[in-house]
């Protein structure tokens, strides 16, 4: 025998919608008592719990989520969850008297017997409304509503599926915990009747996360909630700008993911990944440079990772986050590059040495070395190996000397240091020495004979001394 379960609410267009958070008894008779088996909670910024109450508020004045538009068809997705805690598969629908509400879950109407949504022993199901405010439907009140629930025999669900829901669970504690799959790249992740401060443990069935070919998956999400009930939505998709701020940080982007905490009840988590064996050997990862990345939308920061070891031929690890928002998980890289080169002088005498300095940056995550080349014309002649922390840069310098006289190109790693000129003295530095048939060639010639003015007054010297002598001998007796 059926009852139906009659809600004394009332939905007014753009208001609230208000149902009790438990149901009054649904069946009656010894083997199918469903006392209190039906529950509603919110999963949505649409829906909260008020004095024991599901308050549903499609209003302008919600300060969570935007109103239900005018003269317009609006449809809501997951604005709250149905709970069905009985023993037995059963058949749940909701009917009211408004054409201008629909009630739907996985996407299909759930206002008839016909058209239901079966759940499962301690199952729970994704409602969503859509809203017609256009033409005369829009005038009005929901008077009455009405939760149907239908034991149903096993006949009757052999082969279903309730939806996109993977796996359903009841934890020690009695909290109900559920993953739905809407499709291969988002899971959606709800859990009832949790105490505060306690951790759950989400399923998510190695989703493949974005900017990967499916190797690298998150596998598990442990979340402590701070209320009584909790909502993730995970999406593996449109992550395109993440991903483009960490590779800006000078890291490689291996995948991301984004979570969203539909109830924000969430606290700490940790969140589980996996690669298949020889993942990070291919890329050339040391597993201690492996990061996630959190992008906020603001702040993007740096999260530990810690590896938990091989199972199943995967190798996992996993991280902990104080919130949600995007994921980006990436190995932390070194780009050491030379960014400029210069001679110490244009010019230089064969052999003579001419310093070259490089700057070489890091524009990566990590500190790095690497080893540089100095070459002229094409021709290594010098290396020098340099370390350089992340997003410093370092300078090196090398002597660089060439015997033969012309222009030669010096580059560093591929980069232009200049043109070294190597030149001879008479047109440069360079110096000679000379022979001592050359330098006497030098002097100046000397006449082989002349009469100059000292050889004048040599002679005339001793002519006067030779007439001095004449005087005296005159005067001097004979004897």
């Amino acid at each position: 025998m059926k009852r139906t379960l009659a809600l004394a609410a009332a939905l007014a267009l753009a208001g609230t919608l208000a149902f009790p958070s438990v149901a009054a008894p649904l069946f009656s008779g010894p083997t199918d008592a469903l006392d209190n088996d039906v529950e509603l909670a919110p999963s949505s910024d649409y829906a909260y719990l008020d004095d024991g109450e599901l308050v549903v508020d499609l209003s302008a004045a919600n300060p969570d989520a935007e109103g239900v538009n005018d003269d317009a068809v609006t449809s809501i997705d997951d604005v709250f969850r149905v709970r069905y805690n009985g023993s037995q598969y059963a058949h749940v629908w909701l009917t009211h008297e408004s054409d201008a509400v629909t009630f739907y879950a996985n996407g299909e109407p759930v206002q008839s017997e016909a058209a239901n949504v079966t759940l499962a022993p301690n199952e729970t199901a994704a409602v969503g409304m859509r809203v017609d405010t256009t033409g005369e439907t829009a005038d009005g009140l929901i008077d009455e509503i009405t939760i149907h629930a239908r034991a149903a025999e096993p006949e009757d669900v052999a082969g279903s599926e309730s939806g996109d829901t993977d796996t359903n669970s009841v934890s020690s504690s009695g909290s109900t915990v559920q993953t739905w799959a809407p499709d291969a790249t988002s899971r959606r992740f709800v859990a009832l009747d949790v105490s505060a401060g306690e951790t759950t443990t989400f399923n998510a069935s190695r989703l493949a996360l974005d900017g990967t070919d499916g190797e690298l998956t998150l596998d598990e999400a442990d979340v402590a909630t701070t209320g009584e009930s909790l909502s993730l939505d995970v999406d593996a998709t449109g992550t395109e700008n993440s991903r483009s701020r960490v590779a800006e940080r000078g890291a490689e982007a291996l995948g991301a993911v984004s979570v969203a905490d539909r109830l924000d009840s969430a606290g700490r988590a940790t969140l589980r990944f996996s690669v298949p064996e020889g993942y990070f050997e291919a890329r050339g990862i040391a597993p201690e440079h492996l990061a996630v990345y959190r992008d906020d939308g603001g702040t993007l920061s740096k999260l530990s990772v810690t590896m938990t070891g091989e199972r199943g031929g995967r190798v996992r690890f996993e991280t902990e986050t104080p919130g949600f928002s995007t994921f980006v998980v990436a190995a932390d890289r070194a780009r050491l590059r030379v960014t400029d080169a210069t001679l110490e002088r244009a010019s230089a005498a064969p052999g003579e040495a001419v310093a070259v300095t490089a700057n070489i940056s890091n524009e990566g995550s990590i500190t790095g070395e690497r080893t540089v080349t100095v070459s002229v014309d094409g021709s290594v002649v010098a290396e020098r190996t340099v370390e350089v922390e992340a997003s410093e840069t370092a300078t090196v310098t090398a002597q660089v000397a060439h015997d033969e006289t012309g222009e030669h190109a010096v580059t560093v790693d591929g980069v232009d240091a200049g043109t070294l000129v190597v030149q001879a003295d008479d047109t440069g530095n360079a110096t000679t020495e000379q022979s001592p048939a050359e330098n006497a060639a030098d002097e100046p010639v000397r006449e082989a004979a002349g009469f100059g003015l000292t050889d004048l007054l040599g002679l005339g010297a001793v002519l006067a001394i030779v007439a001095a002598s004449l005087v005296l001998a005159r005067r001097t007796p004979w004897r």
